[in-house]
């Protein structure tokens, strides 16, 4: 077996349907490719993934949030290069090297297909497919870097130790004072920083959008987030 040079993590809460078609695509890779299946308290079809042999699947009993998530997807991770991934996406084609430019990118920078920004009051302006100025941010539904990388946004627990499997899951990726949204926005502030660089690479992957929060209360748990960013971040609102 080949060592793993990519790891990708998908969270997922139900959505079982769109969970299975991207597997079908993404099990096309290459096998120095590891797939993590994060289900976060899933109450459909999901848990079937547990008997498969082909991906990495990790269950937990209630839906965490997209952060916790993500950071035990990091944790359970083998390869020197992880990409976090959402779970409502299609790839269009070269379905055996897509992630190629990403990979590539990865020992130098923060690496996906779009860039978010947001204005000087931290409101969404727009969302795109090249490095954007001023309060901008790499967009979480599609993000990968090297693990030398991710480990340096490391972040000092300000909630309760939590452990899987008995160890301790890092807050490698994203900051779980945010449930769901601004996770990737924190991050790249945290990025930006430290100096790391962000790149934006054209990659063959069609992105759904919001078909896990829609179960959810999406404008809450926007607005709660957005909160919690504006807390932590006000001192780079423009006066």
């Amino acid at each position: 077996m080949k060592d793993k040079i990519l790891s990708v993590v998908i969270p997922c809460l139900n959505n079982y349907n769109f969970t299975k078609s991207a597997l079908n695509d993404l099990l096309k890779l290459p096998d120095d490719h590891e797939i993590i299946i994060i289900d976060n308290g899933s109450n459909d079809a999901t848990q079937s993934l547990k008997d498969s042999k082909e991906i990495i699947y990790h269950r937990e009993d209630m839906n965490r949030g997209f952060g916790k998530a993500v950071n035990i997807g990091a944790m359970l991770s083998s390869a020197p290069n992880i990409l976090f991934l959402n779970n409502d996406v299609r790839v269009k084609n070269n379905y055996n090297n897509w992630t190629k430019p990403l990979i590539e990118k990865c020992p130098d920078a923060i690496v996906g297909p779009t860039m978010g920004q947001l204005d000087d009051n931290f409101n969404f302006i727009r969302e795109a497919n090249q490095v954007l100025p001023g309060k901008s941010y790499m967009s979480g539904w599609c993000i990968a870097s090297s693990k030398e990388i991710w480990n340096k946004l490391e972040t000092p627990r300000k909630t309760p130790l939590f452990l899987v499997n008995g160890m301790n899951v890092p807050q490698i990726f994203s900051d779980e004072l945010y449930f769901c949204y601004f996770e990737d926005t924190d991050l790249s502030f945290r990025a930006r920083e430290l100096g790391i660089k962000f790149e934006v690479v054209d990659i063959s992957v069609v992105h759904f959008g919001k078909q896990t929060s829609k179960q959810l209360n999406t404008y809450q748990l926007y607005k709660t987030a957005r909160e919690v960013f504006i807390k932590k971040w006000k001192h780079n609102i423009k006066k």
